[in-house]
């Protein structure tokens, strides 16, 4: 009998995936200790890395998904794997200096669309922060909340286009901002206390009133709608999934208060009740175009990720 973690894995490891895909599949090996298998993540990766140097490239037009496969690439280096340091470094100068970007230095998100999307700072920033460019890191986070954060509500939109100077999508998509509190957390955890501290401080002080924006949009259930703030919206699983690992995140890591503790096992206990007898994660923010419950990898992965989160959490 497979127990609910190796289910999860095994729908994992059979979907089709896209490079953030792949990303955060291998970031859920890495935080389970499954180095065997975040090596396998990476060595694909590698193979399917393009002439420009994005990891794990598919026909998708994203520009920056790319940067989550460099976490486990890196793993990679670490063992002296033939190549491997080469295509770290080429996935490094392709974030650093050749995905296109507007005349600021803020990253595209599509190719060929001048967009800013609230994704990026889940796969830019921790990876920048893994090969130790943090200026560039804070940068394009500063950047992406410059041009996407609204303060008045407290949480993140979805798309701007920077050309234009207008929202493409400004509703306070959930999954969005799970990317952002999972990517700043994530950040936080692989960089530790080689983060400056000025910036470490921002960060944690930031995620945490982000975090606790999007607490108050929690329903009955401990669920989000897919928009915070609208409940005519579907149910995204997914989201309460990525801020539980957040939180259980910066609890274990010591930035926020084992209060939020009650709250992380809420959204995940929510979304873990939802998994079905193969090892799929039911009524999330679902693949291939995120506009309806389905199913995806990033689910499958973000709840390893929070299981694992959890156990460091009540070490």
């Amino acid at each position: 009998m497979f127990s609910t973690d190796a289910l999860i894995w095994q729908a994992l490891l059979a979907m089709q995936r896209h490079p953030w895909e792949q990303g955060v599949a291998s970031h859920a090996a890495l935080d389970a200790g499954r180095d065997d298998v975040a090596v396998l993540l990476a060595h694909d990766a590698m193979v399917r890395q393009d002439a420009e140097g994005r990891l794990g490239a598919t026909e998708s037009a994203g520009l920056v998904n790319s940067g989550a496969c460099g976490e486990a690439v890196a793993l990679l280096v670490r063992a002296g794997v033939a190549g491997a340091a080469e295509a770290l470094e080429r996935q490094r100068w392709w974030i650093l200096r050749d995905c296109p970007r507007a005349d600021s230095g803020v990253l595209y998100h599509l190719d060929g669309v001048p967009e800013v999307w609230v994704d990026t700072i889940y796969m830019v920033v921790p990876f920048l922060v893994a090969t130790g460019d943090f200026a560039p890191a804070d940068m394009q986070y500063r950047m992406h909340r410059q041009h996407l954060w609204n303060p008045s509500t407290g949480l993140y939109g979805h798309r701007y286009n920077v050309e234009l100077k207008t929202a493409v999508r400004d509703a306070p998509w959930a999954s969005g901002n799970g990317w952002v509190v999972a990517g700043i957390a994530r950040a936080l955890r692989v960089g530790g206390e080689g983060v400056p501290a000025q910036m470490r401080e921002r960060w944690r002080d930031e995620t945490q009133e982000l975090l606790t924006r999007c607490a108050e949009h929690e329903r009955p259930d401990g669920r989000f709608h897919d928009v915070l703030t609208d409940d005519s919206t579907f149910v995204d699983g997914a989201a309460g999934l990525m801020l539980s690992y957040a939180a259980f995140t910066g609890v274990a890591d010591g930035w926020l208060d084992p209060a939020w503790l009650p709250r992380a096992e809420r959204w995940l206990t929510a979304a873990l009740d939802r998994v079905d007898a193969i090892g799929l994660v039911r009524e999330v923010c679902g693949s291939p175009h995120f506009d309806r419950q389905g199913t995806s990898a990033e689910a499958q992965a973000f709840a390893l990720m929070a299981r694992s989160a959890h156990q460091r959490s009540m070490a």
